[in-house]
C-alpha cells in the first residue's frame, strides 16, 4: 500500500508554508514553490460543526478545525474528538473524510495527543 501524505507549498522568496496550496504566496505574492509535507503536532484554534452538508454525506456533521503545528504553520481539516477543547493538543493524520461511489476521498484529520 503506498504510504499517502498531505502536502502544502512552501514559498521560495520568503520562506512562507501554506496549505491548502495557492497561486500566489498570500505573504510576497511569488509564484514559485517548493512541495512540502504537512504533518505534526499543534493546537486547536478553532473549530465548528457543519451541519449543512450535501446530501450525498452519511454523516450528521462534519467537525472542522484550523490547528496551528508547532512549526507554525495553520491548517484546516477534520477534528476527530468528541468533547474538542480550544488549544488541546492535536497531531496531523489522513483518513478517509468522504465515502464516494468513485472511492473513498482521503483528508487531513487531527486526533488527541
Amino acid at each position: 500500500m503506498m504510504s499517502m501524505k498531505v502536502t502544502g507549498m512552501k514559498c521560495s522568496s520568503c520562506g512562507t508554508v501554506s496549505y491548502p496550496t495557492h497561486a500566489v504566496c498570500p505573504s510576497c505574492r511569488n509564484e514559485t514553490f517548493e512541495t512540502v509535507v504537512i504533518e505534526g503536532e499543534g493546537k486547536v484554534l478553532t473549530y465548528t460543526d457543519v451541519y449543512a452538508l450535501a446530501v450525498e454525506y452519511e454523516t450528521r456533521y462534519l467537525r472542522l478545525a484550523i490547528v496551528e503545528l508547532d512549526d507554525g504553520v495553520r491548517v484546516t481539516g477534520h477534528l476527530l474528538a468528541d468533547k474538542p477543547k480550544l488549544g488541546m493538543r492535536v497531531k496531523t493524520t489522513i483518513g478517509t473524510v468522504r465515502e464516494m461511489a468513485e472511492g473513498a476521498i482521503q483528508g487531513l484529520q487531527f486526533v488527541a495527543v
